[in-house]
């Protein structure tokens, strides 16, 4: 089963949510383009809403401090896009090492595009949405959330597949020595029942 976690900002906690309702088989995702894929095989671990520089830092255990925010505002963090996507990074980074989750996935966003992290076990993604809004203006702020979640669980599903693809890669070669293995073993014990017991004669 492959952990996940989530520390979401403009996506309101939706992706993580929305994921964990997919793998728990809710009735109402039984439908969703990708339960095949995420049902079975993803456990959510831990999906949380995070908008403010103290809750991050505390929760997550970050190693720096985040940056100063960009732009006042009073009910969360405030960055321009070029650092939204180094605080995404530094969630996800954080989440990952805080849960040991095999990926972690971070939102942020204030004027721009918005910051997107996902950190697996062996890769790291960093992009944006692909909508401009303003969370200071309100300008395209949902918009630009659903574009983000949408296009975060796309990725999501595309590093899940790999995932998948590898393990069962692994799992047939682990499979394939195994019985070669035991063909060899059961080779090896057949010699010994034919070989003949050869008498020492003393001289």
């Amino acid at each position: 089963m492959i952990t996940v976690a989530t520390a979401e900002c403009f996506t309101l906690g939706k992706i993580g949510t929305t994921i964990h309702k997919i793998a728990s088989g809710y009735e109402e995702c039984k439908n969703h383009k990708y339960y095949n894929i995420i049902n079975g095989n993803v456990k959510i671990i831990s999906s949380s809403f995070i908008p403010s520089i103290e809750g991050a830092e505390k929760l997550l255990n970050l190693k720096h401090p985040l940056p100063k925010c960009d732009y006042e505002y009073n009910y969360s963090k405030a960055y321009t896009e070029k650092n939204d996507l180094k605080v995404a990074y530094m969630l996800a980074k954080g989440l990952k090492n805080t849960l040991n989750c095999n990926i972690a996935i971070a939102t942020t966003a204030g004027v721009g595009r918005g910051g997107i992290c996902i950190i697996s076990d062996k890769n790291e993604y960093l992009f944006t949405t692909d909508i401009e809004g303003d969370l200071i203006s309100k300008k395209n702020i949902v918009q630009r959330q659903k574009n983000g979640i949408d296009k975060t669980i796309n990725k999501f599903v595309e590093i899940l597949k790999k995932n998948i693809f590898y393990k069962k890669i692994y799992f047939i070669i682990f499979c394939i020595y195994g019985y070669i293995w035991l063909s060899f073993c059961e080779y090896i014990s057949n010699i010994k029942l034919l070989t003949p017991n050869l008498l020492i004669l003393p001289l």
